[in-house]
């Protein structure tokens, strides 16, 4: 096993502890998770056995095999970026839509208290009498 394996591999084992430990507090959201997990199990599969890069980098007519490492990595990012992007803009279109319905709710819980307000005040004098005393 050579010394790039070795790094590789550790790495890889850091990563699995480190994602463990962030779901473990609620950090990272299982869903991302799974993604990660994936991300780790690639770079310890080329770690372990680094055949398969050496083929994908002769089929796509790359001379040497880390800058397809490079590459894969670069499509990744921008995979994840893009996701990303698009889960900011659904929750910017989510936040929007709760910020205008919780205006409307507002507008109408005072409404209904200006109404409310004006039978209390009416309510309020048929009380007891200010000549009974209650001793």
């Amino acid at each position: 096993m050579s010394r790039i394996q070795i790094v590789a591999l550790v790495v890889s084992i850091i990563l699995i502890l480190l994602i463990f430990q962030l779901i473990r507090r609620r950090k990272l959201k299982e869903q991302y998770s799974l993604l990660w997990f994936l991300t780790v199990a690639v770079i310890l599969g080329l770690a372990l056995w680094d055949a398969p890069l050496f083929r994908l980098s002769h089929a796509i007519g790359v001379a040497i095999p880390s800058n397809t490492l490079f590459l894969l990595a670069l499509m990744f990012l921008f995979g994840m970026a893009l996701h990303f992007s698009l889960l900011v803009s659904r929750l910017t279109d989510q936040t929007k839509m709760l910020a205008q319905k919780l205006a409307l709710l507002d507008r109408d819980l005072r409404a209904q208290q200006s109404k409310a307000a004006p039978a209390k005040s009416t309510g309020e004098q048929s009380g007891p009498e200010s000549g009974d005393d209650p001793d």
